[in-house]
């Protein structure tokens, strides 16, 4: 008897178990898909699903707005793009489109002239005029021998029998920096 009833109840949890998986796995109800409606129940008030299922989805139409008018003449109109001399030449062709044909060319117009080209071009640029050459003059304030080697505008660069490094001139100063990582300063030469 205990037998029995231990079946029954192993059935009954797998009846049970399967019915949970309604839905899964597939495209319906039941299990895989099995024994489902190929149809999906779809809400009342679903737009897409009315459509879906090929019931009236109650919306008129759209209709062609009557009261837009196109322009319905072919010739040139401006461009947002359109460079002054664009604008000129359509013009032109403009005002001779309107003219009779065989009547006089009417006399051209002036054109103006924008203001700011006639405002005079600003003088050439000087030349700046070159540092001279410091290089081998002697740095006052600096061990005996040492004199500057090279450089271009504020830095540049000093050797003698003390050592080399770098040089940085700052009005009437200049500050000598050494490999060794000693800094000094000293007077500039003139």
């Amino acid at each position: 008897m205990r037998r029995a009833i231990g079946g029954w109840l192993a059935v009954a949890a797998c009846g049970l178990a399967l019915s949970g998986c309604a839905g899964f796995s597939g495209s319906g109800g039941g299990f895989g898909g099995f024994g489902a409606s190929s149809r999906p129940a779809v809400p009342e008030d679903s737009y897409t699903g009315r459509r879906i299922t090929g019931a009236d989805d109650q919306v008129a139409p759209l209709q062609a707005d009557t009261s837009v008018q196109w322009p319905r003449d072919g010739g040139d109109r401006a461009s947002v793009f359109e460079t002054e001399e664009e604008r000129r030449a359509r013009e032109r062709r403009e005002r001779q489109a309107e003219r009779p044909h065989g009547s006089p060319a009417p006399a051209p117009r002036a054109e103006r002239t924008d203001p700011a080209r006639i405002v005079a071009p600003p003088p050439p640029r000087e030349v700046a005029v070159p540092e001279r050459d410091r290089r081998g003059e002697a740095i006052p304030g600096a061990p005996a021998g040492t004199v500057e080697t090279g450089g271009t505008g504020r830095s540049g660069t000093f050797g003698g029998p003390a050592g080399s490094g770098t040089t940085v001139r700052d009005g009437g100063t200049m500050t000598l920096m050494g490999a060794d990582g000693q800094i000094r300063t000293v007077p500039a030469p003139r």
